[in-house]
């Protein structure tokens, strides 16, 4: 239970950066504080990172491999999409872990905003085939 429970924590810490960027856009500068006021807005995306997130990254977690890009003989990571143009560019370690941390934080913004949506389209699916079956 306790490993659990600590798993859940993990997984929400990993969305905390994505969740803040998204409250960003409503908060309000008061004499002495900043406010981000209570919307159905602000209650979508707390209630979407508390329940939705955890479930989406363990059901979707190839989203967030790191290895999934094609990597020439020499060893140097290379995008995918570059195999398509007629001249490739390679790029260095450090710019690849940027560009796998935007990456994931990306699809984190995305599994928050439309987290209750994805959750709820899953289950349909789910219920769909269980029913056919």
């Amino acid at each position: 239970m306790m490993k659990n429970v600590l798993r859940y924590l993990a997984v929400l810490l990993y969305g905390v950066l994505a969740l803040v960027i998204l409250l960003t856009w409503n908060i309000q500068n008061t004499k002495n504080s900043w406010l981000v006021p209570i919307t159905p807005y602000t209650v979508w995306l707390l209630l979407s990172w508390l329940l939705g997130y955890p479930w989406l990254r363990g059901r979707l977690g190839y989203l967030f491999l790191k290895d999934n890009r094609k990597a020439t003989s020499t060893g140097i990571t290379v995008r995918p999409w570059q195999y398509a143009i007629g001249s490739t560019r390679s790029i260095g370690e450090i710019f690849s872990l940027i560009y796998i941390f935007c990456e994931h934080l990306l699809i984190s913004l995305l599994l928050i905003l439309f987290g209750p949506l994805l959750v709820c389209t899953l289950l349909l699916i789910a219920l769909f085939k269980k029913r056919r079956s």
